[in-house]
């Protein structure tokens, strides 16, 4: 598979991964759901804002990230491509690690779609940089 278009298929899976987050900046019934789920039936008022502040940062890092992975569709070096797949991969797997230890461990995370969703995109970003091709 061409890494490029791995890169394309990521952007587009890390977007959808992050719309819960924007969608409740913007939608109080979005912002009430994943609240209830991270912080019980009655969260604090500081609570409510303290994951407001999350949701735009973690927001906001993430679209910092795809305009990495989308400047990086620019180079045409084969081994540049397979080197910046691999650290998108390890960038991938930090983001994935907390919410796989809170899943084992029966804590609040992220809802299981975007769980799969981060786990395909690692799995993509690893396969670009053992077998992909230009």
């Amino acid at each position: 598979m061409k890494i490029k278009t791995i890169f394309k298929i990521n952007m587009i899976l890390i977007f959808i991964q992050i719309l819960p987050l924007f969608l409740s900046l913007f939608i109080p019934d979005v912002l009430n759901a994943l609240v209830l789920d991270a912080f019980g039936e009655a969260p604090s008022p500081d609570a409510i804002k303290m994951f407001e502040t999350f949701c735009l940062v973690l927001g906001l890092t993430i679209i910092g990230i795809l305009f990495v992975i989308y400047g990086s569709l620019s180079f045409n070096d084969l081994d540049v491509l397979k080197r910046l797949s691999f650290l998108f991969f390890v960038l991938a797997g930090f983001f994935a690690l907390p919410d796989l230890i809170a899943f084992f461990n029966g804590d609040p995370t992220a809802p299981l779609p975007v769980i799969i969703l981060g786990l395909i995109t690692l799995g993509l970003f690893f396969y670009g940089s053992k077998k992909g091709t230009l």
